[in-house]
């Protein structure tokens, strides 16, 4: 079975630049505060503009004292199978590199356009480099609102359950017409090492509907 080690996941968040215009003030942060407020999800965000950014924030981010920072958040751009880094893409295969063992165990989480839209071998390739306990993320573009929202909602569910096919279920269950309209993925491997992808709107064989936190 797919299980998270604890109840509470917090949040490690790593997020790029959306805009050239610095005068521009996107960001993930003022989502993140709000989760923090309202549902007691600690965060840790930390910008990053270059791959060496990425490594050595994943390097800081690998400290026993992190240890319940159970979900990696990378907010950036996106291409299929690919984050934008600065000027730079950074393909899934590079990231799983850098990564090591940082990724271990936890739930990785793409907020980027199109990062999963790709070949089911390499998001295989992905968990079992990284053994991430599951990825997710979005298989086409969208807008930064819609997409920022669906991924609080991913993240509080995240903390109802430790059984990720639970948290897919009822994720499809609650908020299944947005996961469509986003094309929003998950992923994790089977007990034959075998990439799981459930297609948005794709009922999962052998689960009913329970509610909250059963």
């Amino acid at each position: 079975m797919i299980i998270a080690k604890t109840w509470t996941k917090h949040i490690f968040c790593l997020e790029g630049d959306w805009n050239e215009d610095l005068r521009k003030k996107n960001s993930v942060i003022s989502a993140l505060d709000f989760l923090h407020v309202n549902s007691n999800i600690k965060y840790i965000h930390r910008h990053a503009s270059t791959k060496e950014e990425i490594a050595n924030r994943l390097l800081e981010f690998n400290k026993k004292k992190y240890s319940d920072y159970n979900i990696c958040y990378f907010a950036f751009h996106g291409e299929p199978n690919k984050i934008k880094v600065g000027r730079e893409l950074m393909t899934l295969d590079e990231l799983s590199e850098i990564a090591g063992d940082t990724l271990k165990g936890k739930i990785v989480h793409f907020g980027s356009c199109s990062s999963l839209r790709l070949n089911k071998r390499y998001i295989e390739r992905f968990l079992k480099k990284t053994q991430a306990l599951c990825v997710s993320g979005y298989k086409l573009d969208f807008s930064f609102v819609p997409g920022t929202v669906l991924d609080l909602l991913l993240f509080e569910m995240c903390q109802r359950y430790k059984n990720i096919i639970c948290i897919e279920r009822d994720m499809r269950f609650y908020y299944g017409k947005l996961m469509r309209e986003l094309e929003f993925s998950m992923a994790y491997l089977d007990s034959s090492g075998k990439a799981n992808i459930t297609a948005p709107g794709q009922r999962i064989k052998g689960t009913g509907f329970v509610p909250y936190g059963q």
